[in-house]
């Protein structure tokens, strides 16, 4: 089968009219939804994979990326840098049959020769500057003859080289250009969307250059001036080169621009995300460190502390104020280690720093760790703890023993902080429809729906008291939540005010 294109009769003459007889011609017709149909001539030269029928053009070719469909048509992009070196113009049509054309057409010699004039030019020019001078010295010291107003770039500064090109003047902020290093972001704010681009031939080993795409500025007299940059990597040294072009009566340049500063965006804010999640990493990472090191001062603390407390000589020798302060630093440092506790948990969760260890459990021994680990709270508070489990002989639960427990507790200690003394607090199973369900409900003070929907957000600044006045962490029901979502588990609660709330996890049983 031939892979071979049919061309309309308006393809073929936009070729014979359109396509300069280059070396190197490549074709690709794609289909409305601009997936590859047929294609023709030396693909590997612009393409980094094999073509594939119905593979998506943005796949094979990434600089392609917000171009199809095309903004007009046709639409002709000049000079892109396809590959390392290689650069192409690229023309994007559609025909009568509503089908796609992408024609490439090899422009690296003529880039080449480009570049060997202007060398030759500059050549030219540089025997009348001063070569003892660091800027005159730069191959590119001559080109402001050429129009271009040349930078060099080294840690993320531009310094000028040479002389400024004429057309500076205009500018409303010319005078900046005088600061040495130049602030070139804050005169073209395009420029800091365009170093994202220069990245990855700046950071080369190799010679490279990359253009940008064409922006316009403001003029002292209210024309408009259009500017192109160049980033060049020669000799192990980073070139910023500028230079005007013509841009009037160019309407379709200019859609096509703003089709390339979309992408520059897009790629900006991916680079951006990239980075912010970096920071994200080393902030869980940092918060992980601290806490687990916090541990040991803050039980050392509360060893001391309540080994004072049990001294029945000291506690007679100290006045009520002394007491009452005494029991305050106790219960501020068990509420700082629980804090801290639940914080490593959290930021151990969020780095994805556990595995989950399955194995099948029976939920009534969680419920009894449970109840050891909230054993004094209750206590306190004189709540009582019912435990309802349904045991299952074809049903086996499967779960890290460890989390579940975690979880449970958490969702216990929460049920603790909101109900009354005297109250209830119940845990237990049952059966609903197809799903296995763990419930921890309370006869406590109950939340409203505004509050309810919100709980599992994560960490939240905002903290209710308990009924004795506990605080929170604003931490325990998030962590439940992310054991809950490794499990693959749900969460529910179901609570009105003064009613009491009930939390449920549903796990679904197998068939």
């Amino acid at each position: 089968m031939s892979n071979r294109p049919e061309f309309t009769e308006a393809i073929t003459d936009y070729i014979i009219s359109k396509i300069p007889p280059y070396i190197g011609l490549a074709i690709l017709q794609l289909n409305e939804d601009g997936k590859l149909i047929n294609w023709l001539g030396p693909t590997h030269k612009y393409l980094d994979e094999k073509p594939e029928k119905d593979i998506e053009i943005e796949l094979l070719a990434p600089f392609l990326t917000g171009m199809i469909p095309p903004i007009i048509n046709p639409m002709v992009l000049p000079h892109v840098q396809i590959k390392n070196e290689q650069y192409a113009e690229i023309h994007i049509v559609e025909d009568e049959l509503m089908h796609l054309w992408v024609f490439f057409v090899d422009q690296t010699r003529n880039a080449e020769k480009l570049q060997q004039l202007l060398q030759e030019v500059n050549n030219v020019r540089l025997k009348h500057y001063n070569t003892t001078s660091q800027s005159a010295a730069s191959p590119f010291a001559a080109f402001h003859l050429l129009d271009f107003a040349s930078f060099v770039y080294s840690n993320k500064t531009y310094r000028p080289i040479g002389n400024q090109p004429v057309w500076i003047k205009e500018l409303s902020q010319a005078k900046l250009f005088n600061k040495d290093p130049v602030p070139m972001t804050e005169i073209f704010p395009f420029i800091e969307v365009f170093q994202y681009e220069a990245a990855t031939c700046w950071e080369g080993k190799s010679d490279a250059k990359i253009e940008s795409g064409i922006w316009e500025e403001d003029s002292i007299a209210g024309r408009k001036i259009y500017l192109k940059a160049m980033a060049i990597r020669h000799n192990h040294n980073n070139y910023l080169l500028i230079k005007t072009v013509n841009r009037e009566g160019k309407q379709d340049n200019q859609l096509i621009q703003k089709a390339r500063e979309q992408k520059l965006t897009l790629d900006q804010l991916a680079r951006t995300e990239r980075e912010l999640k970096k920071l994200l990493d080393f902030k869980d990472q940092f918060v992980s460190i601290v806490s687990h090191d916090l541990r040991s001062p803050i039980g050392a603390v509360i060893g001391i502390a309540n080994l004072l407390l049990q001294d029945k000589a000291l506690l007679q020798k100290l006045n009520e104020k002394q007491k009452e302060l005494l029991f305050d630093i106790n219960d501020e440092m068990q509420r700082l280690l629980d804090y801290n506790d639940k914080l490593y948990h959290w930021s151990n969760l969020e780095l994805g720093n556990f595995q989950l260890h399955l194995k099948s459990i029976k939920p009534a021994n969680i419920g009894k760790y449970v109840e050891r680990m909230q054993h004094i709270k209750l206590n306190q508070k004189h709540i009582r703890l019912v435990q309802q489990f349904e045991t299952l002989s074809n049903f086996e639960l499967k779960a890290d023993e460890t989390l579940l427990g975690q979880a449970l507790n958490n969702l216990v200690g929460n049920a603790v902080k909101f109900t009354p003394e005297g109250g209830t607090i119940t845990i237990g199973s049952q059966i609903n429809g197809s799903d296995y369900e763990i419930y921890v409900s309370d006869t406590g003070i109950g939340m409203p729906a505004e509050v309810s929907s919100r709980l599992f957000e994560g960490f939240t600044r905002r903290s209710t008291l308990g009924t004795y006045g506990e605080k929170g962490t604003g931490l325990g029901l998030g962590i439940v939540k992310k054991i809950l979502e490794a499990h693959r588990f749900d969460i529910r609660v179901e609570s009105e005010i003064g009613q009491g709330s009930n939390f449920i996890i549903s796990i679904a049983m197998k068939k």
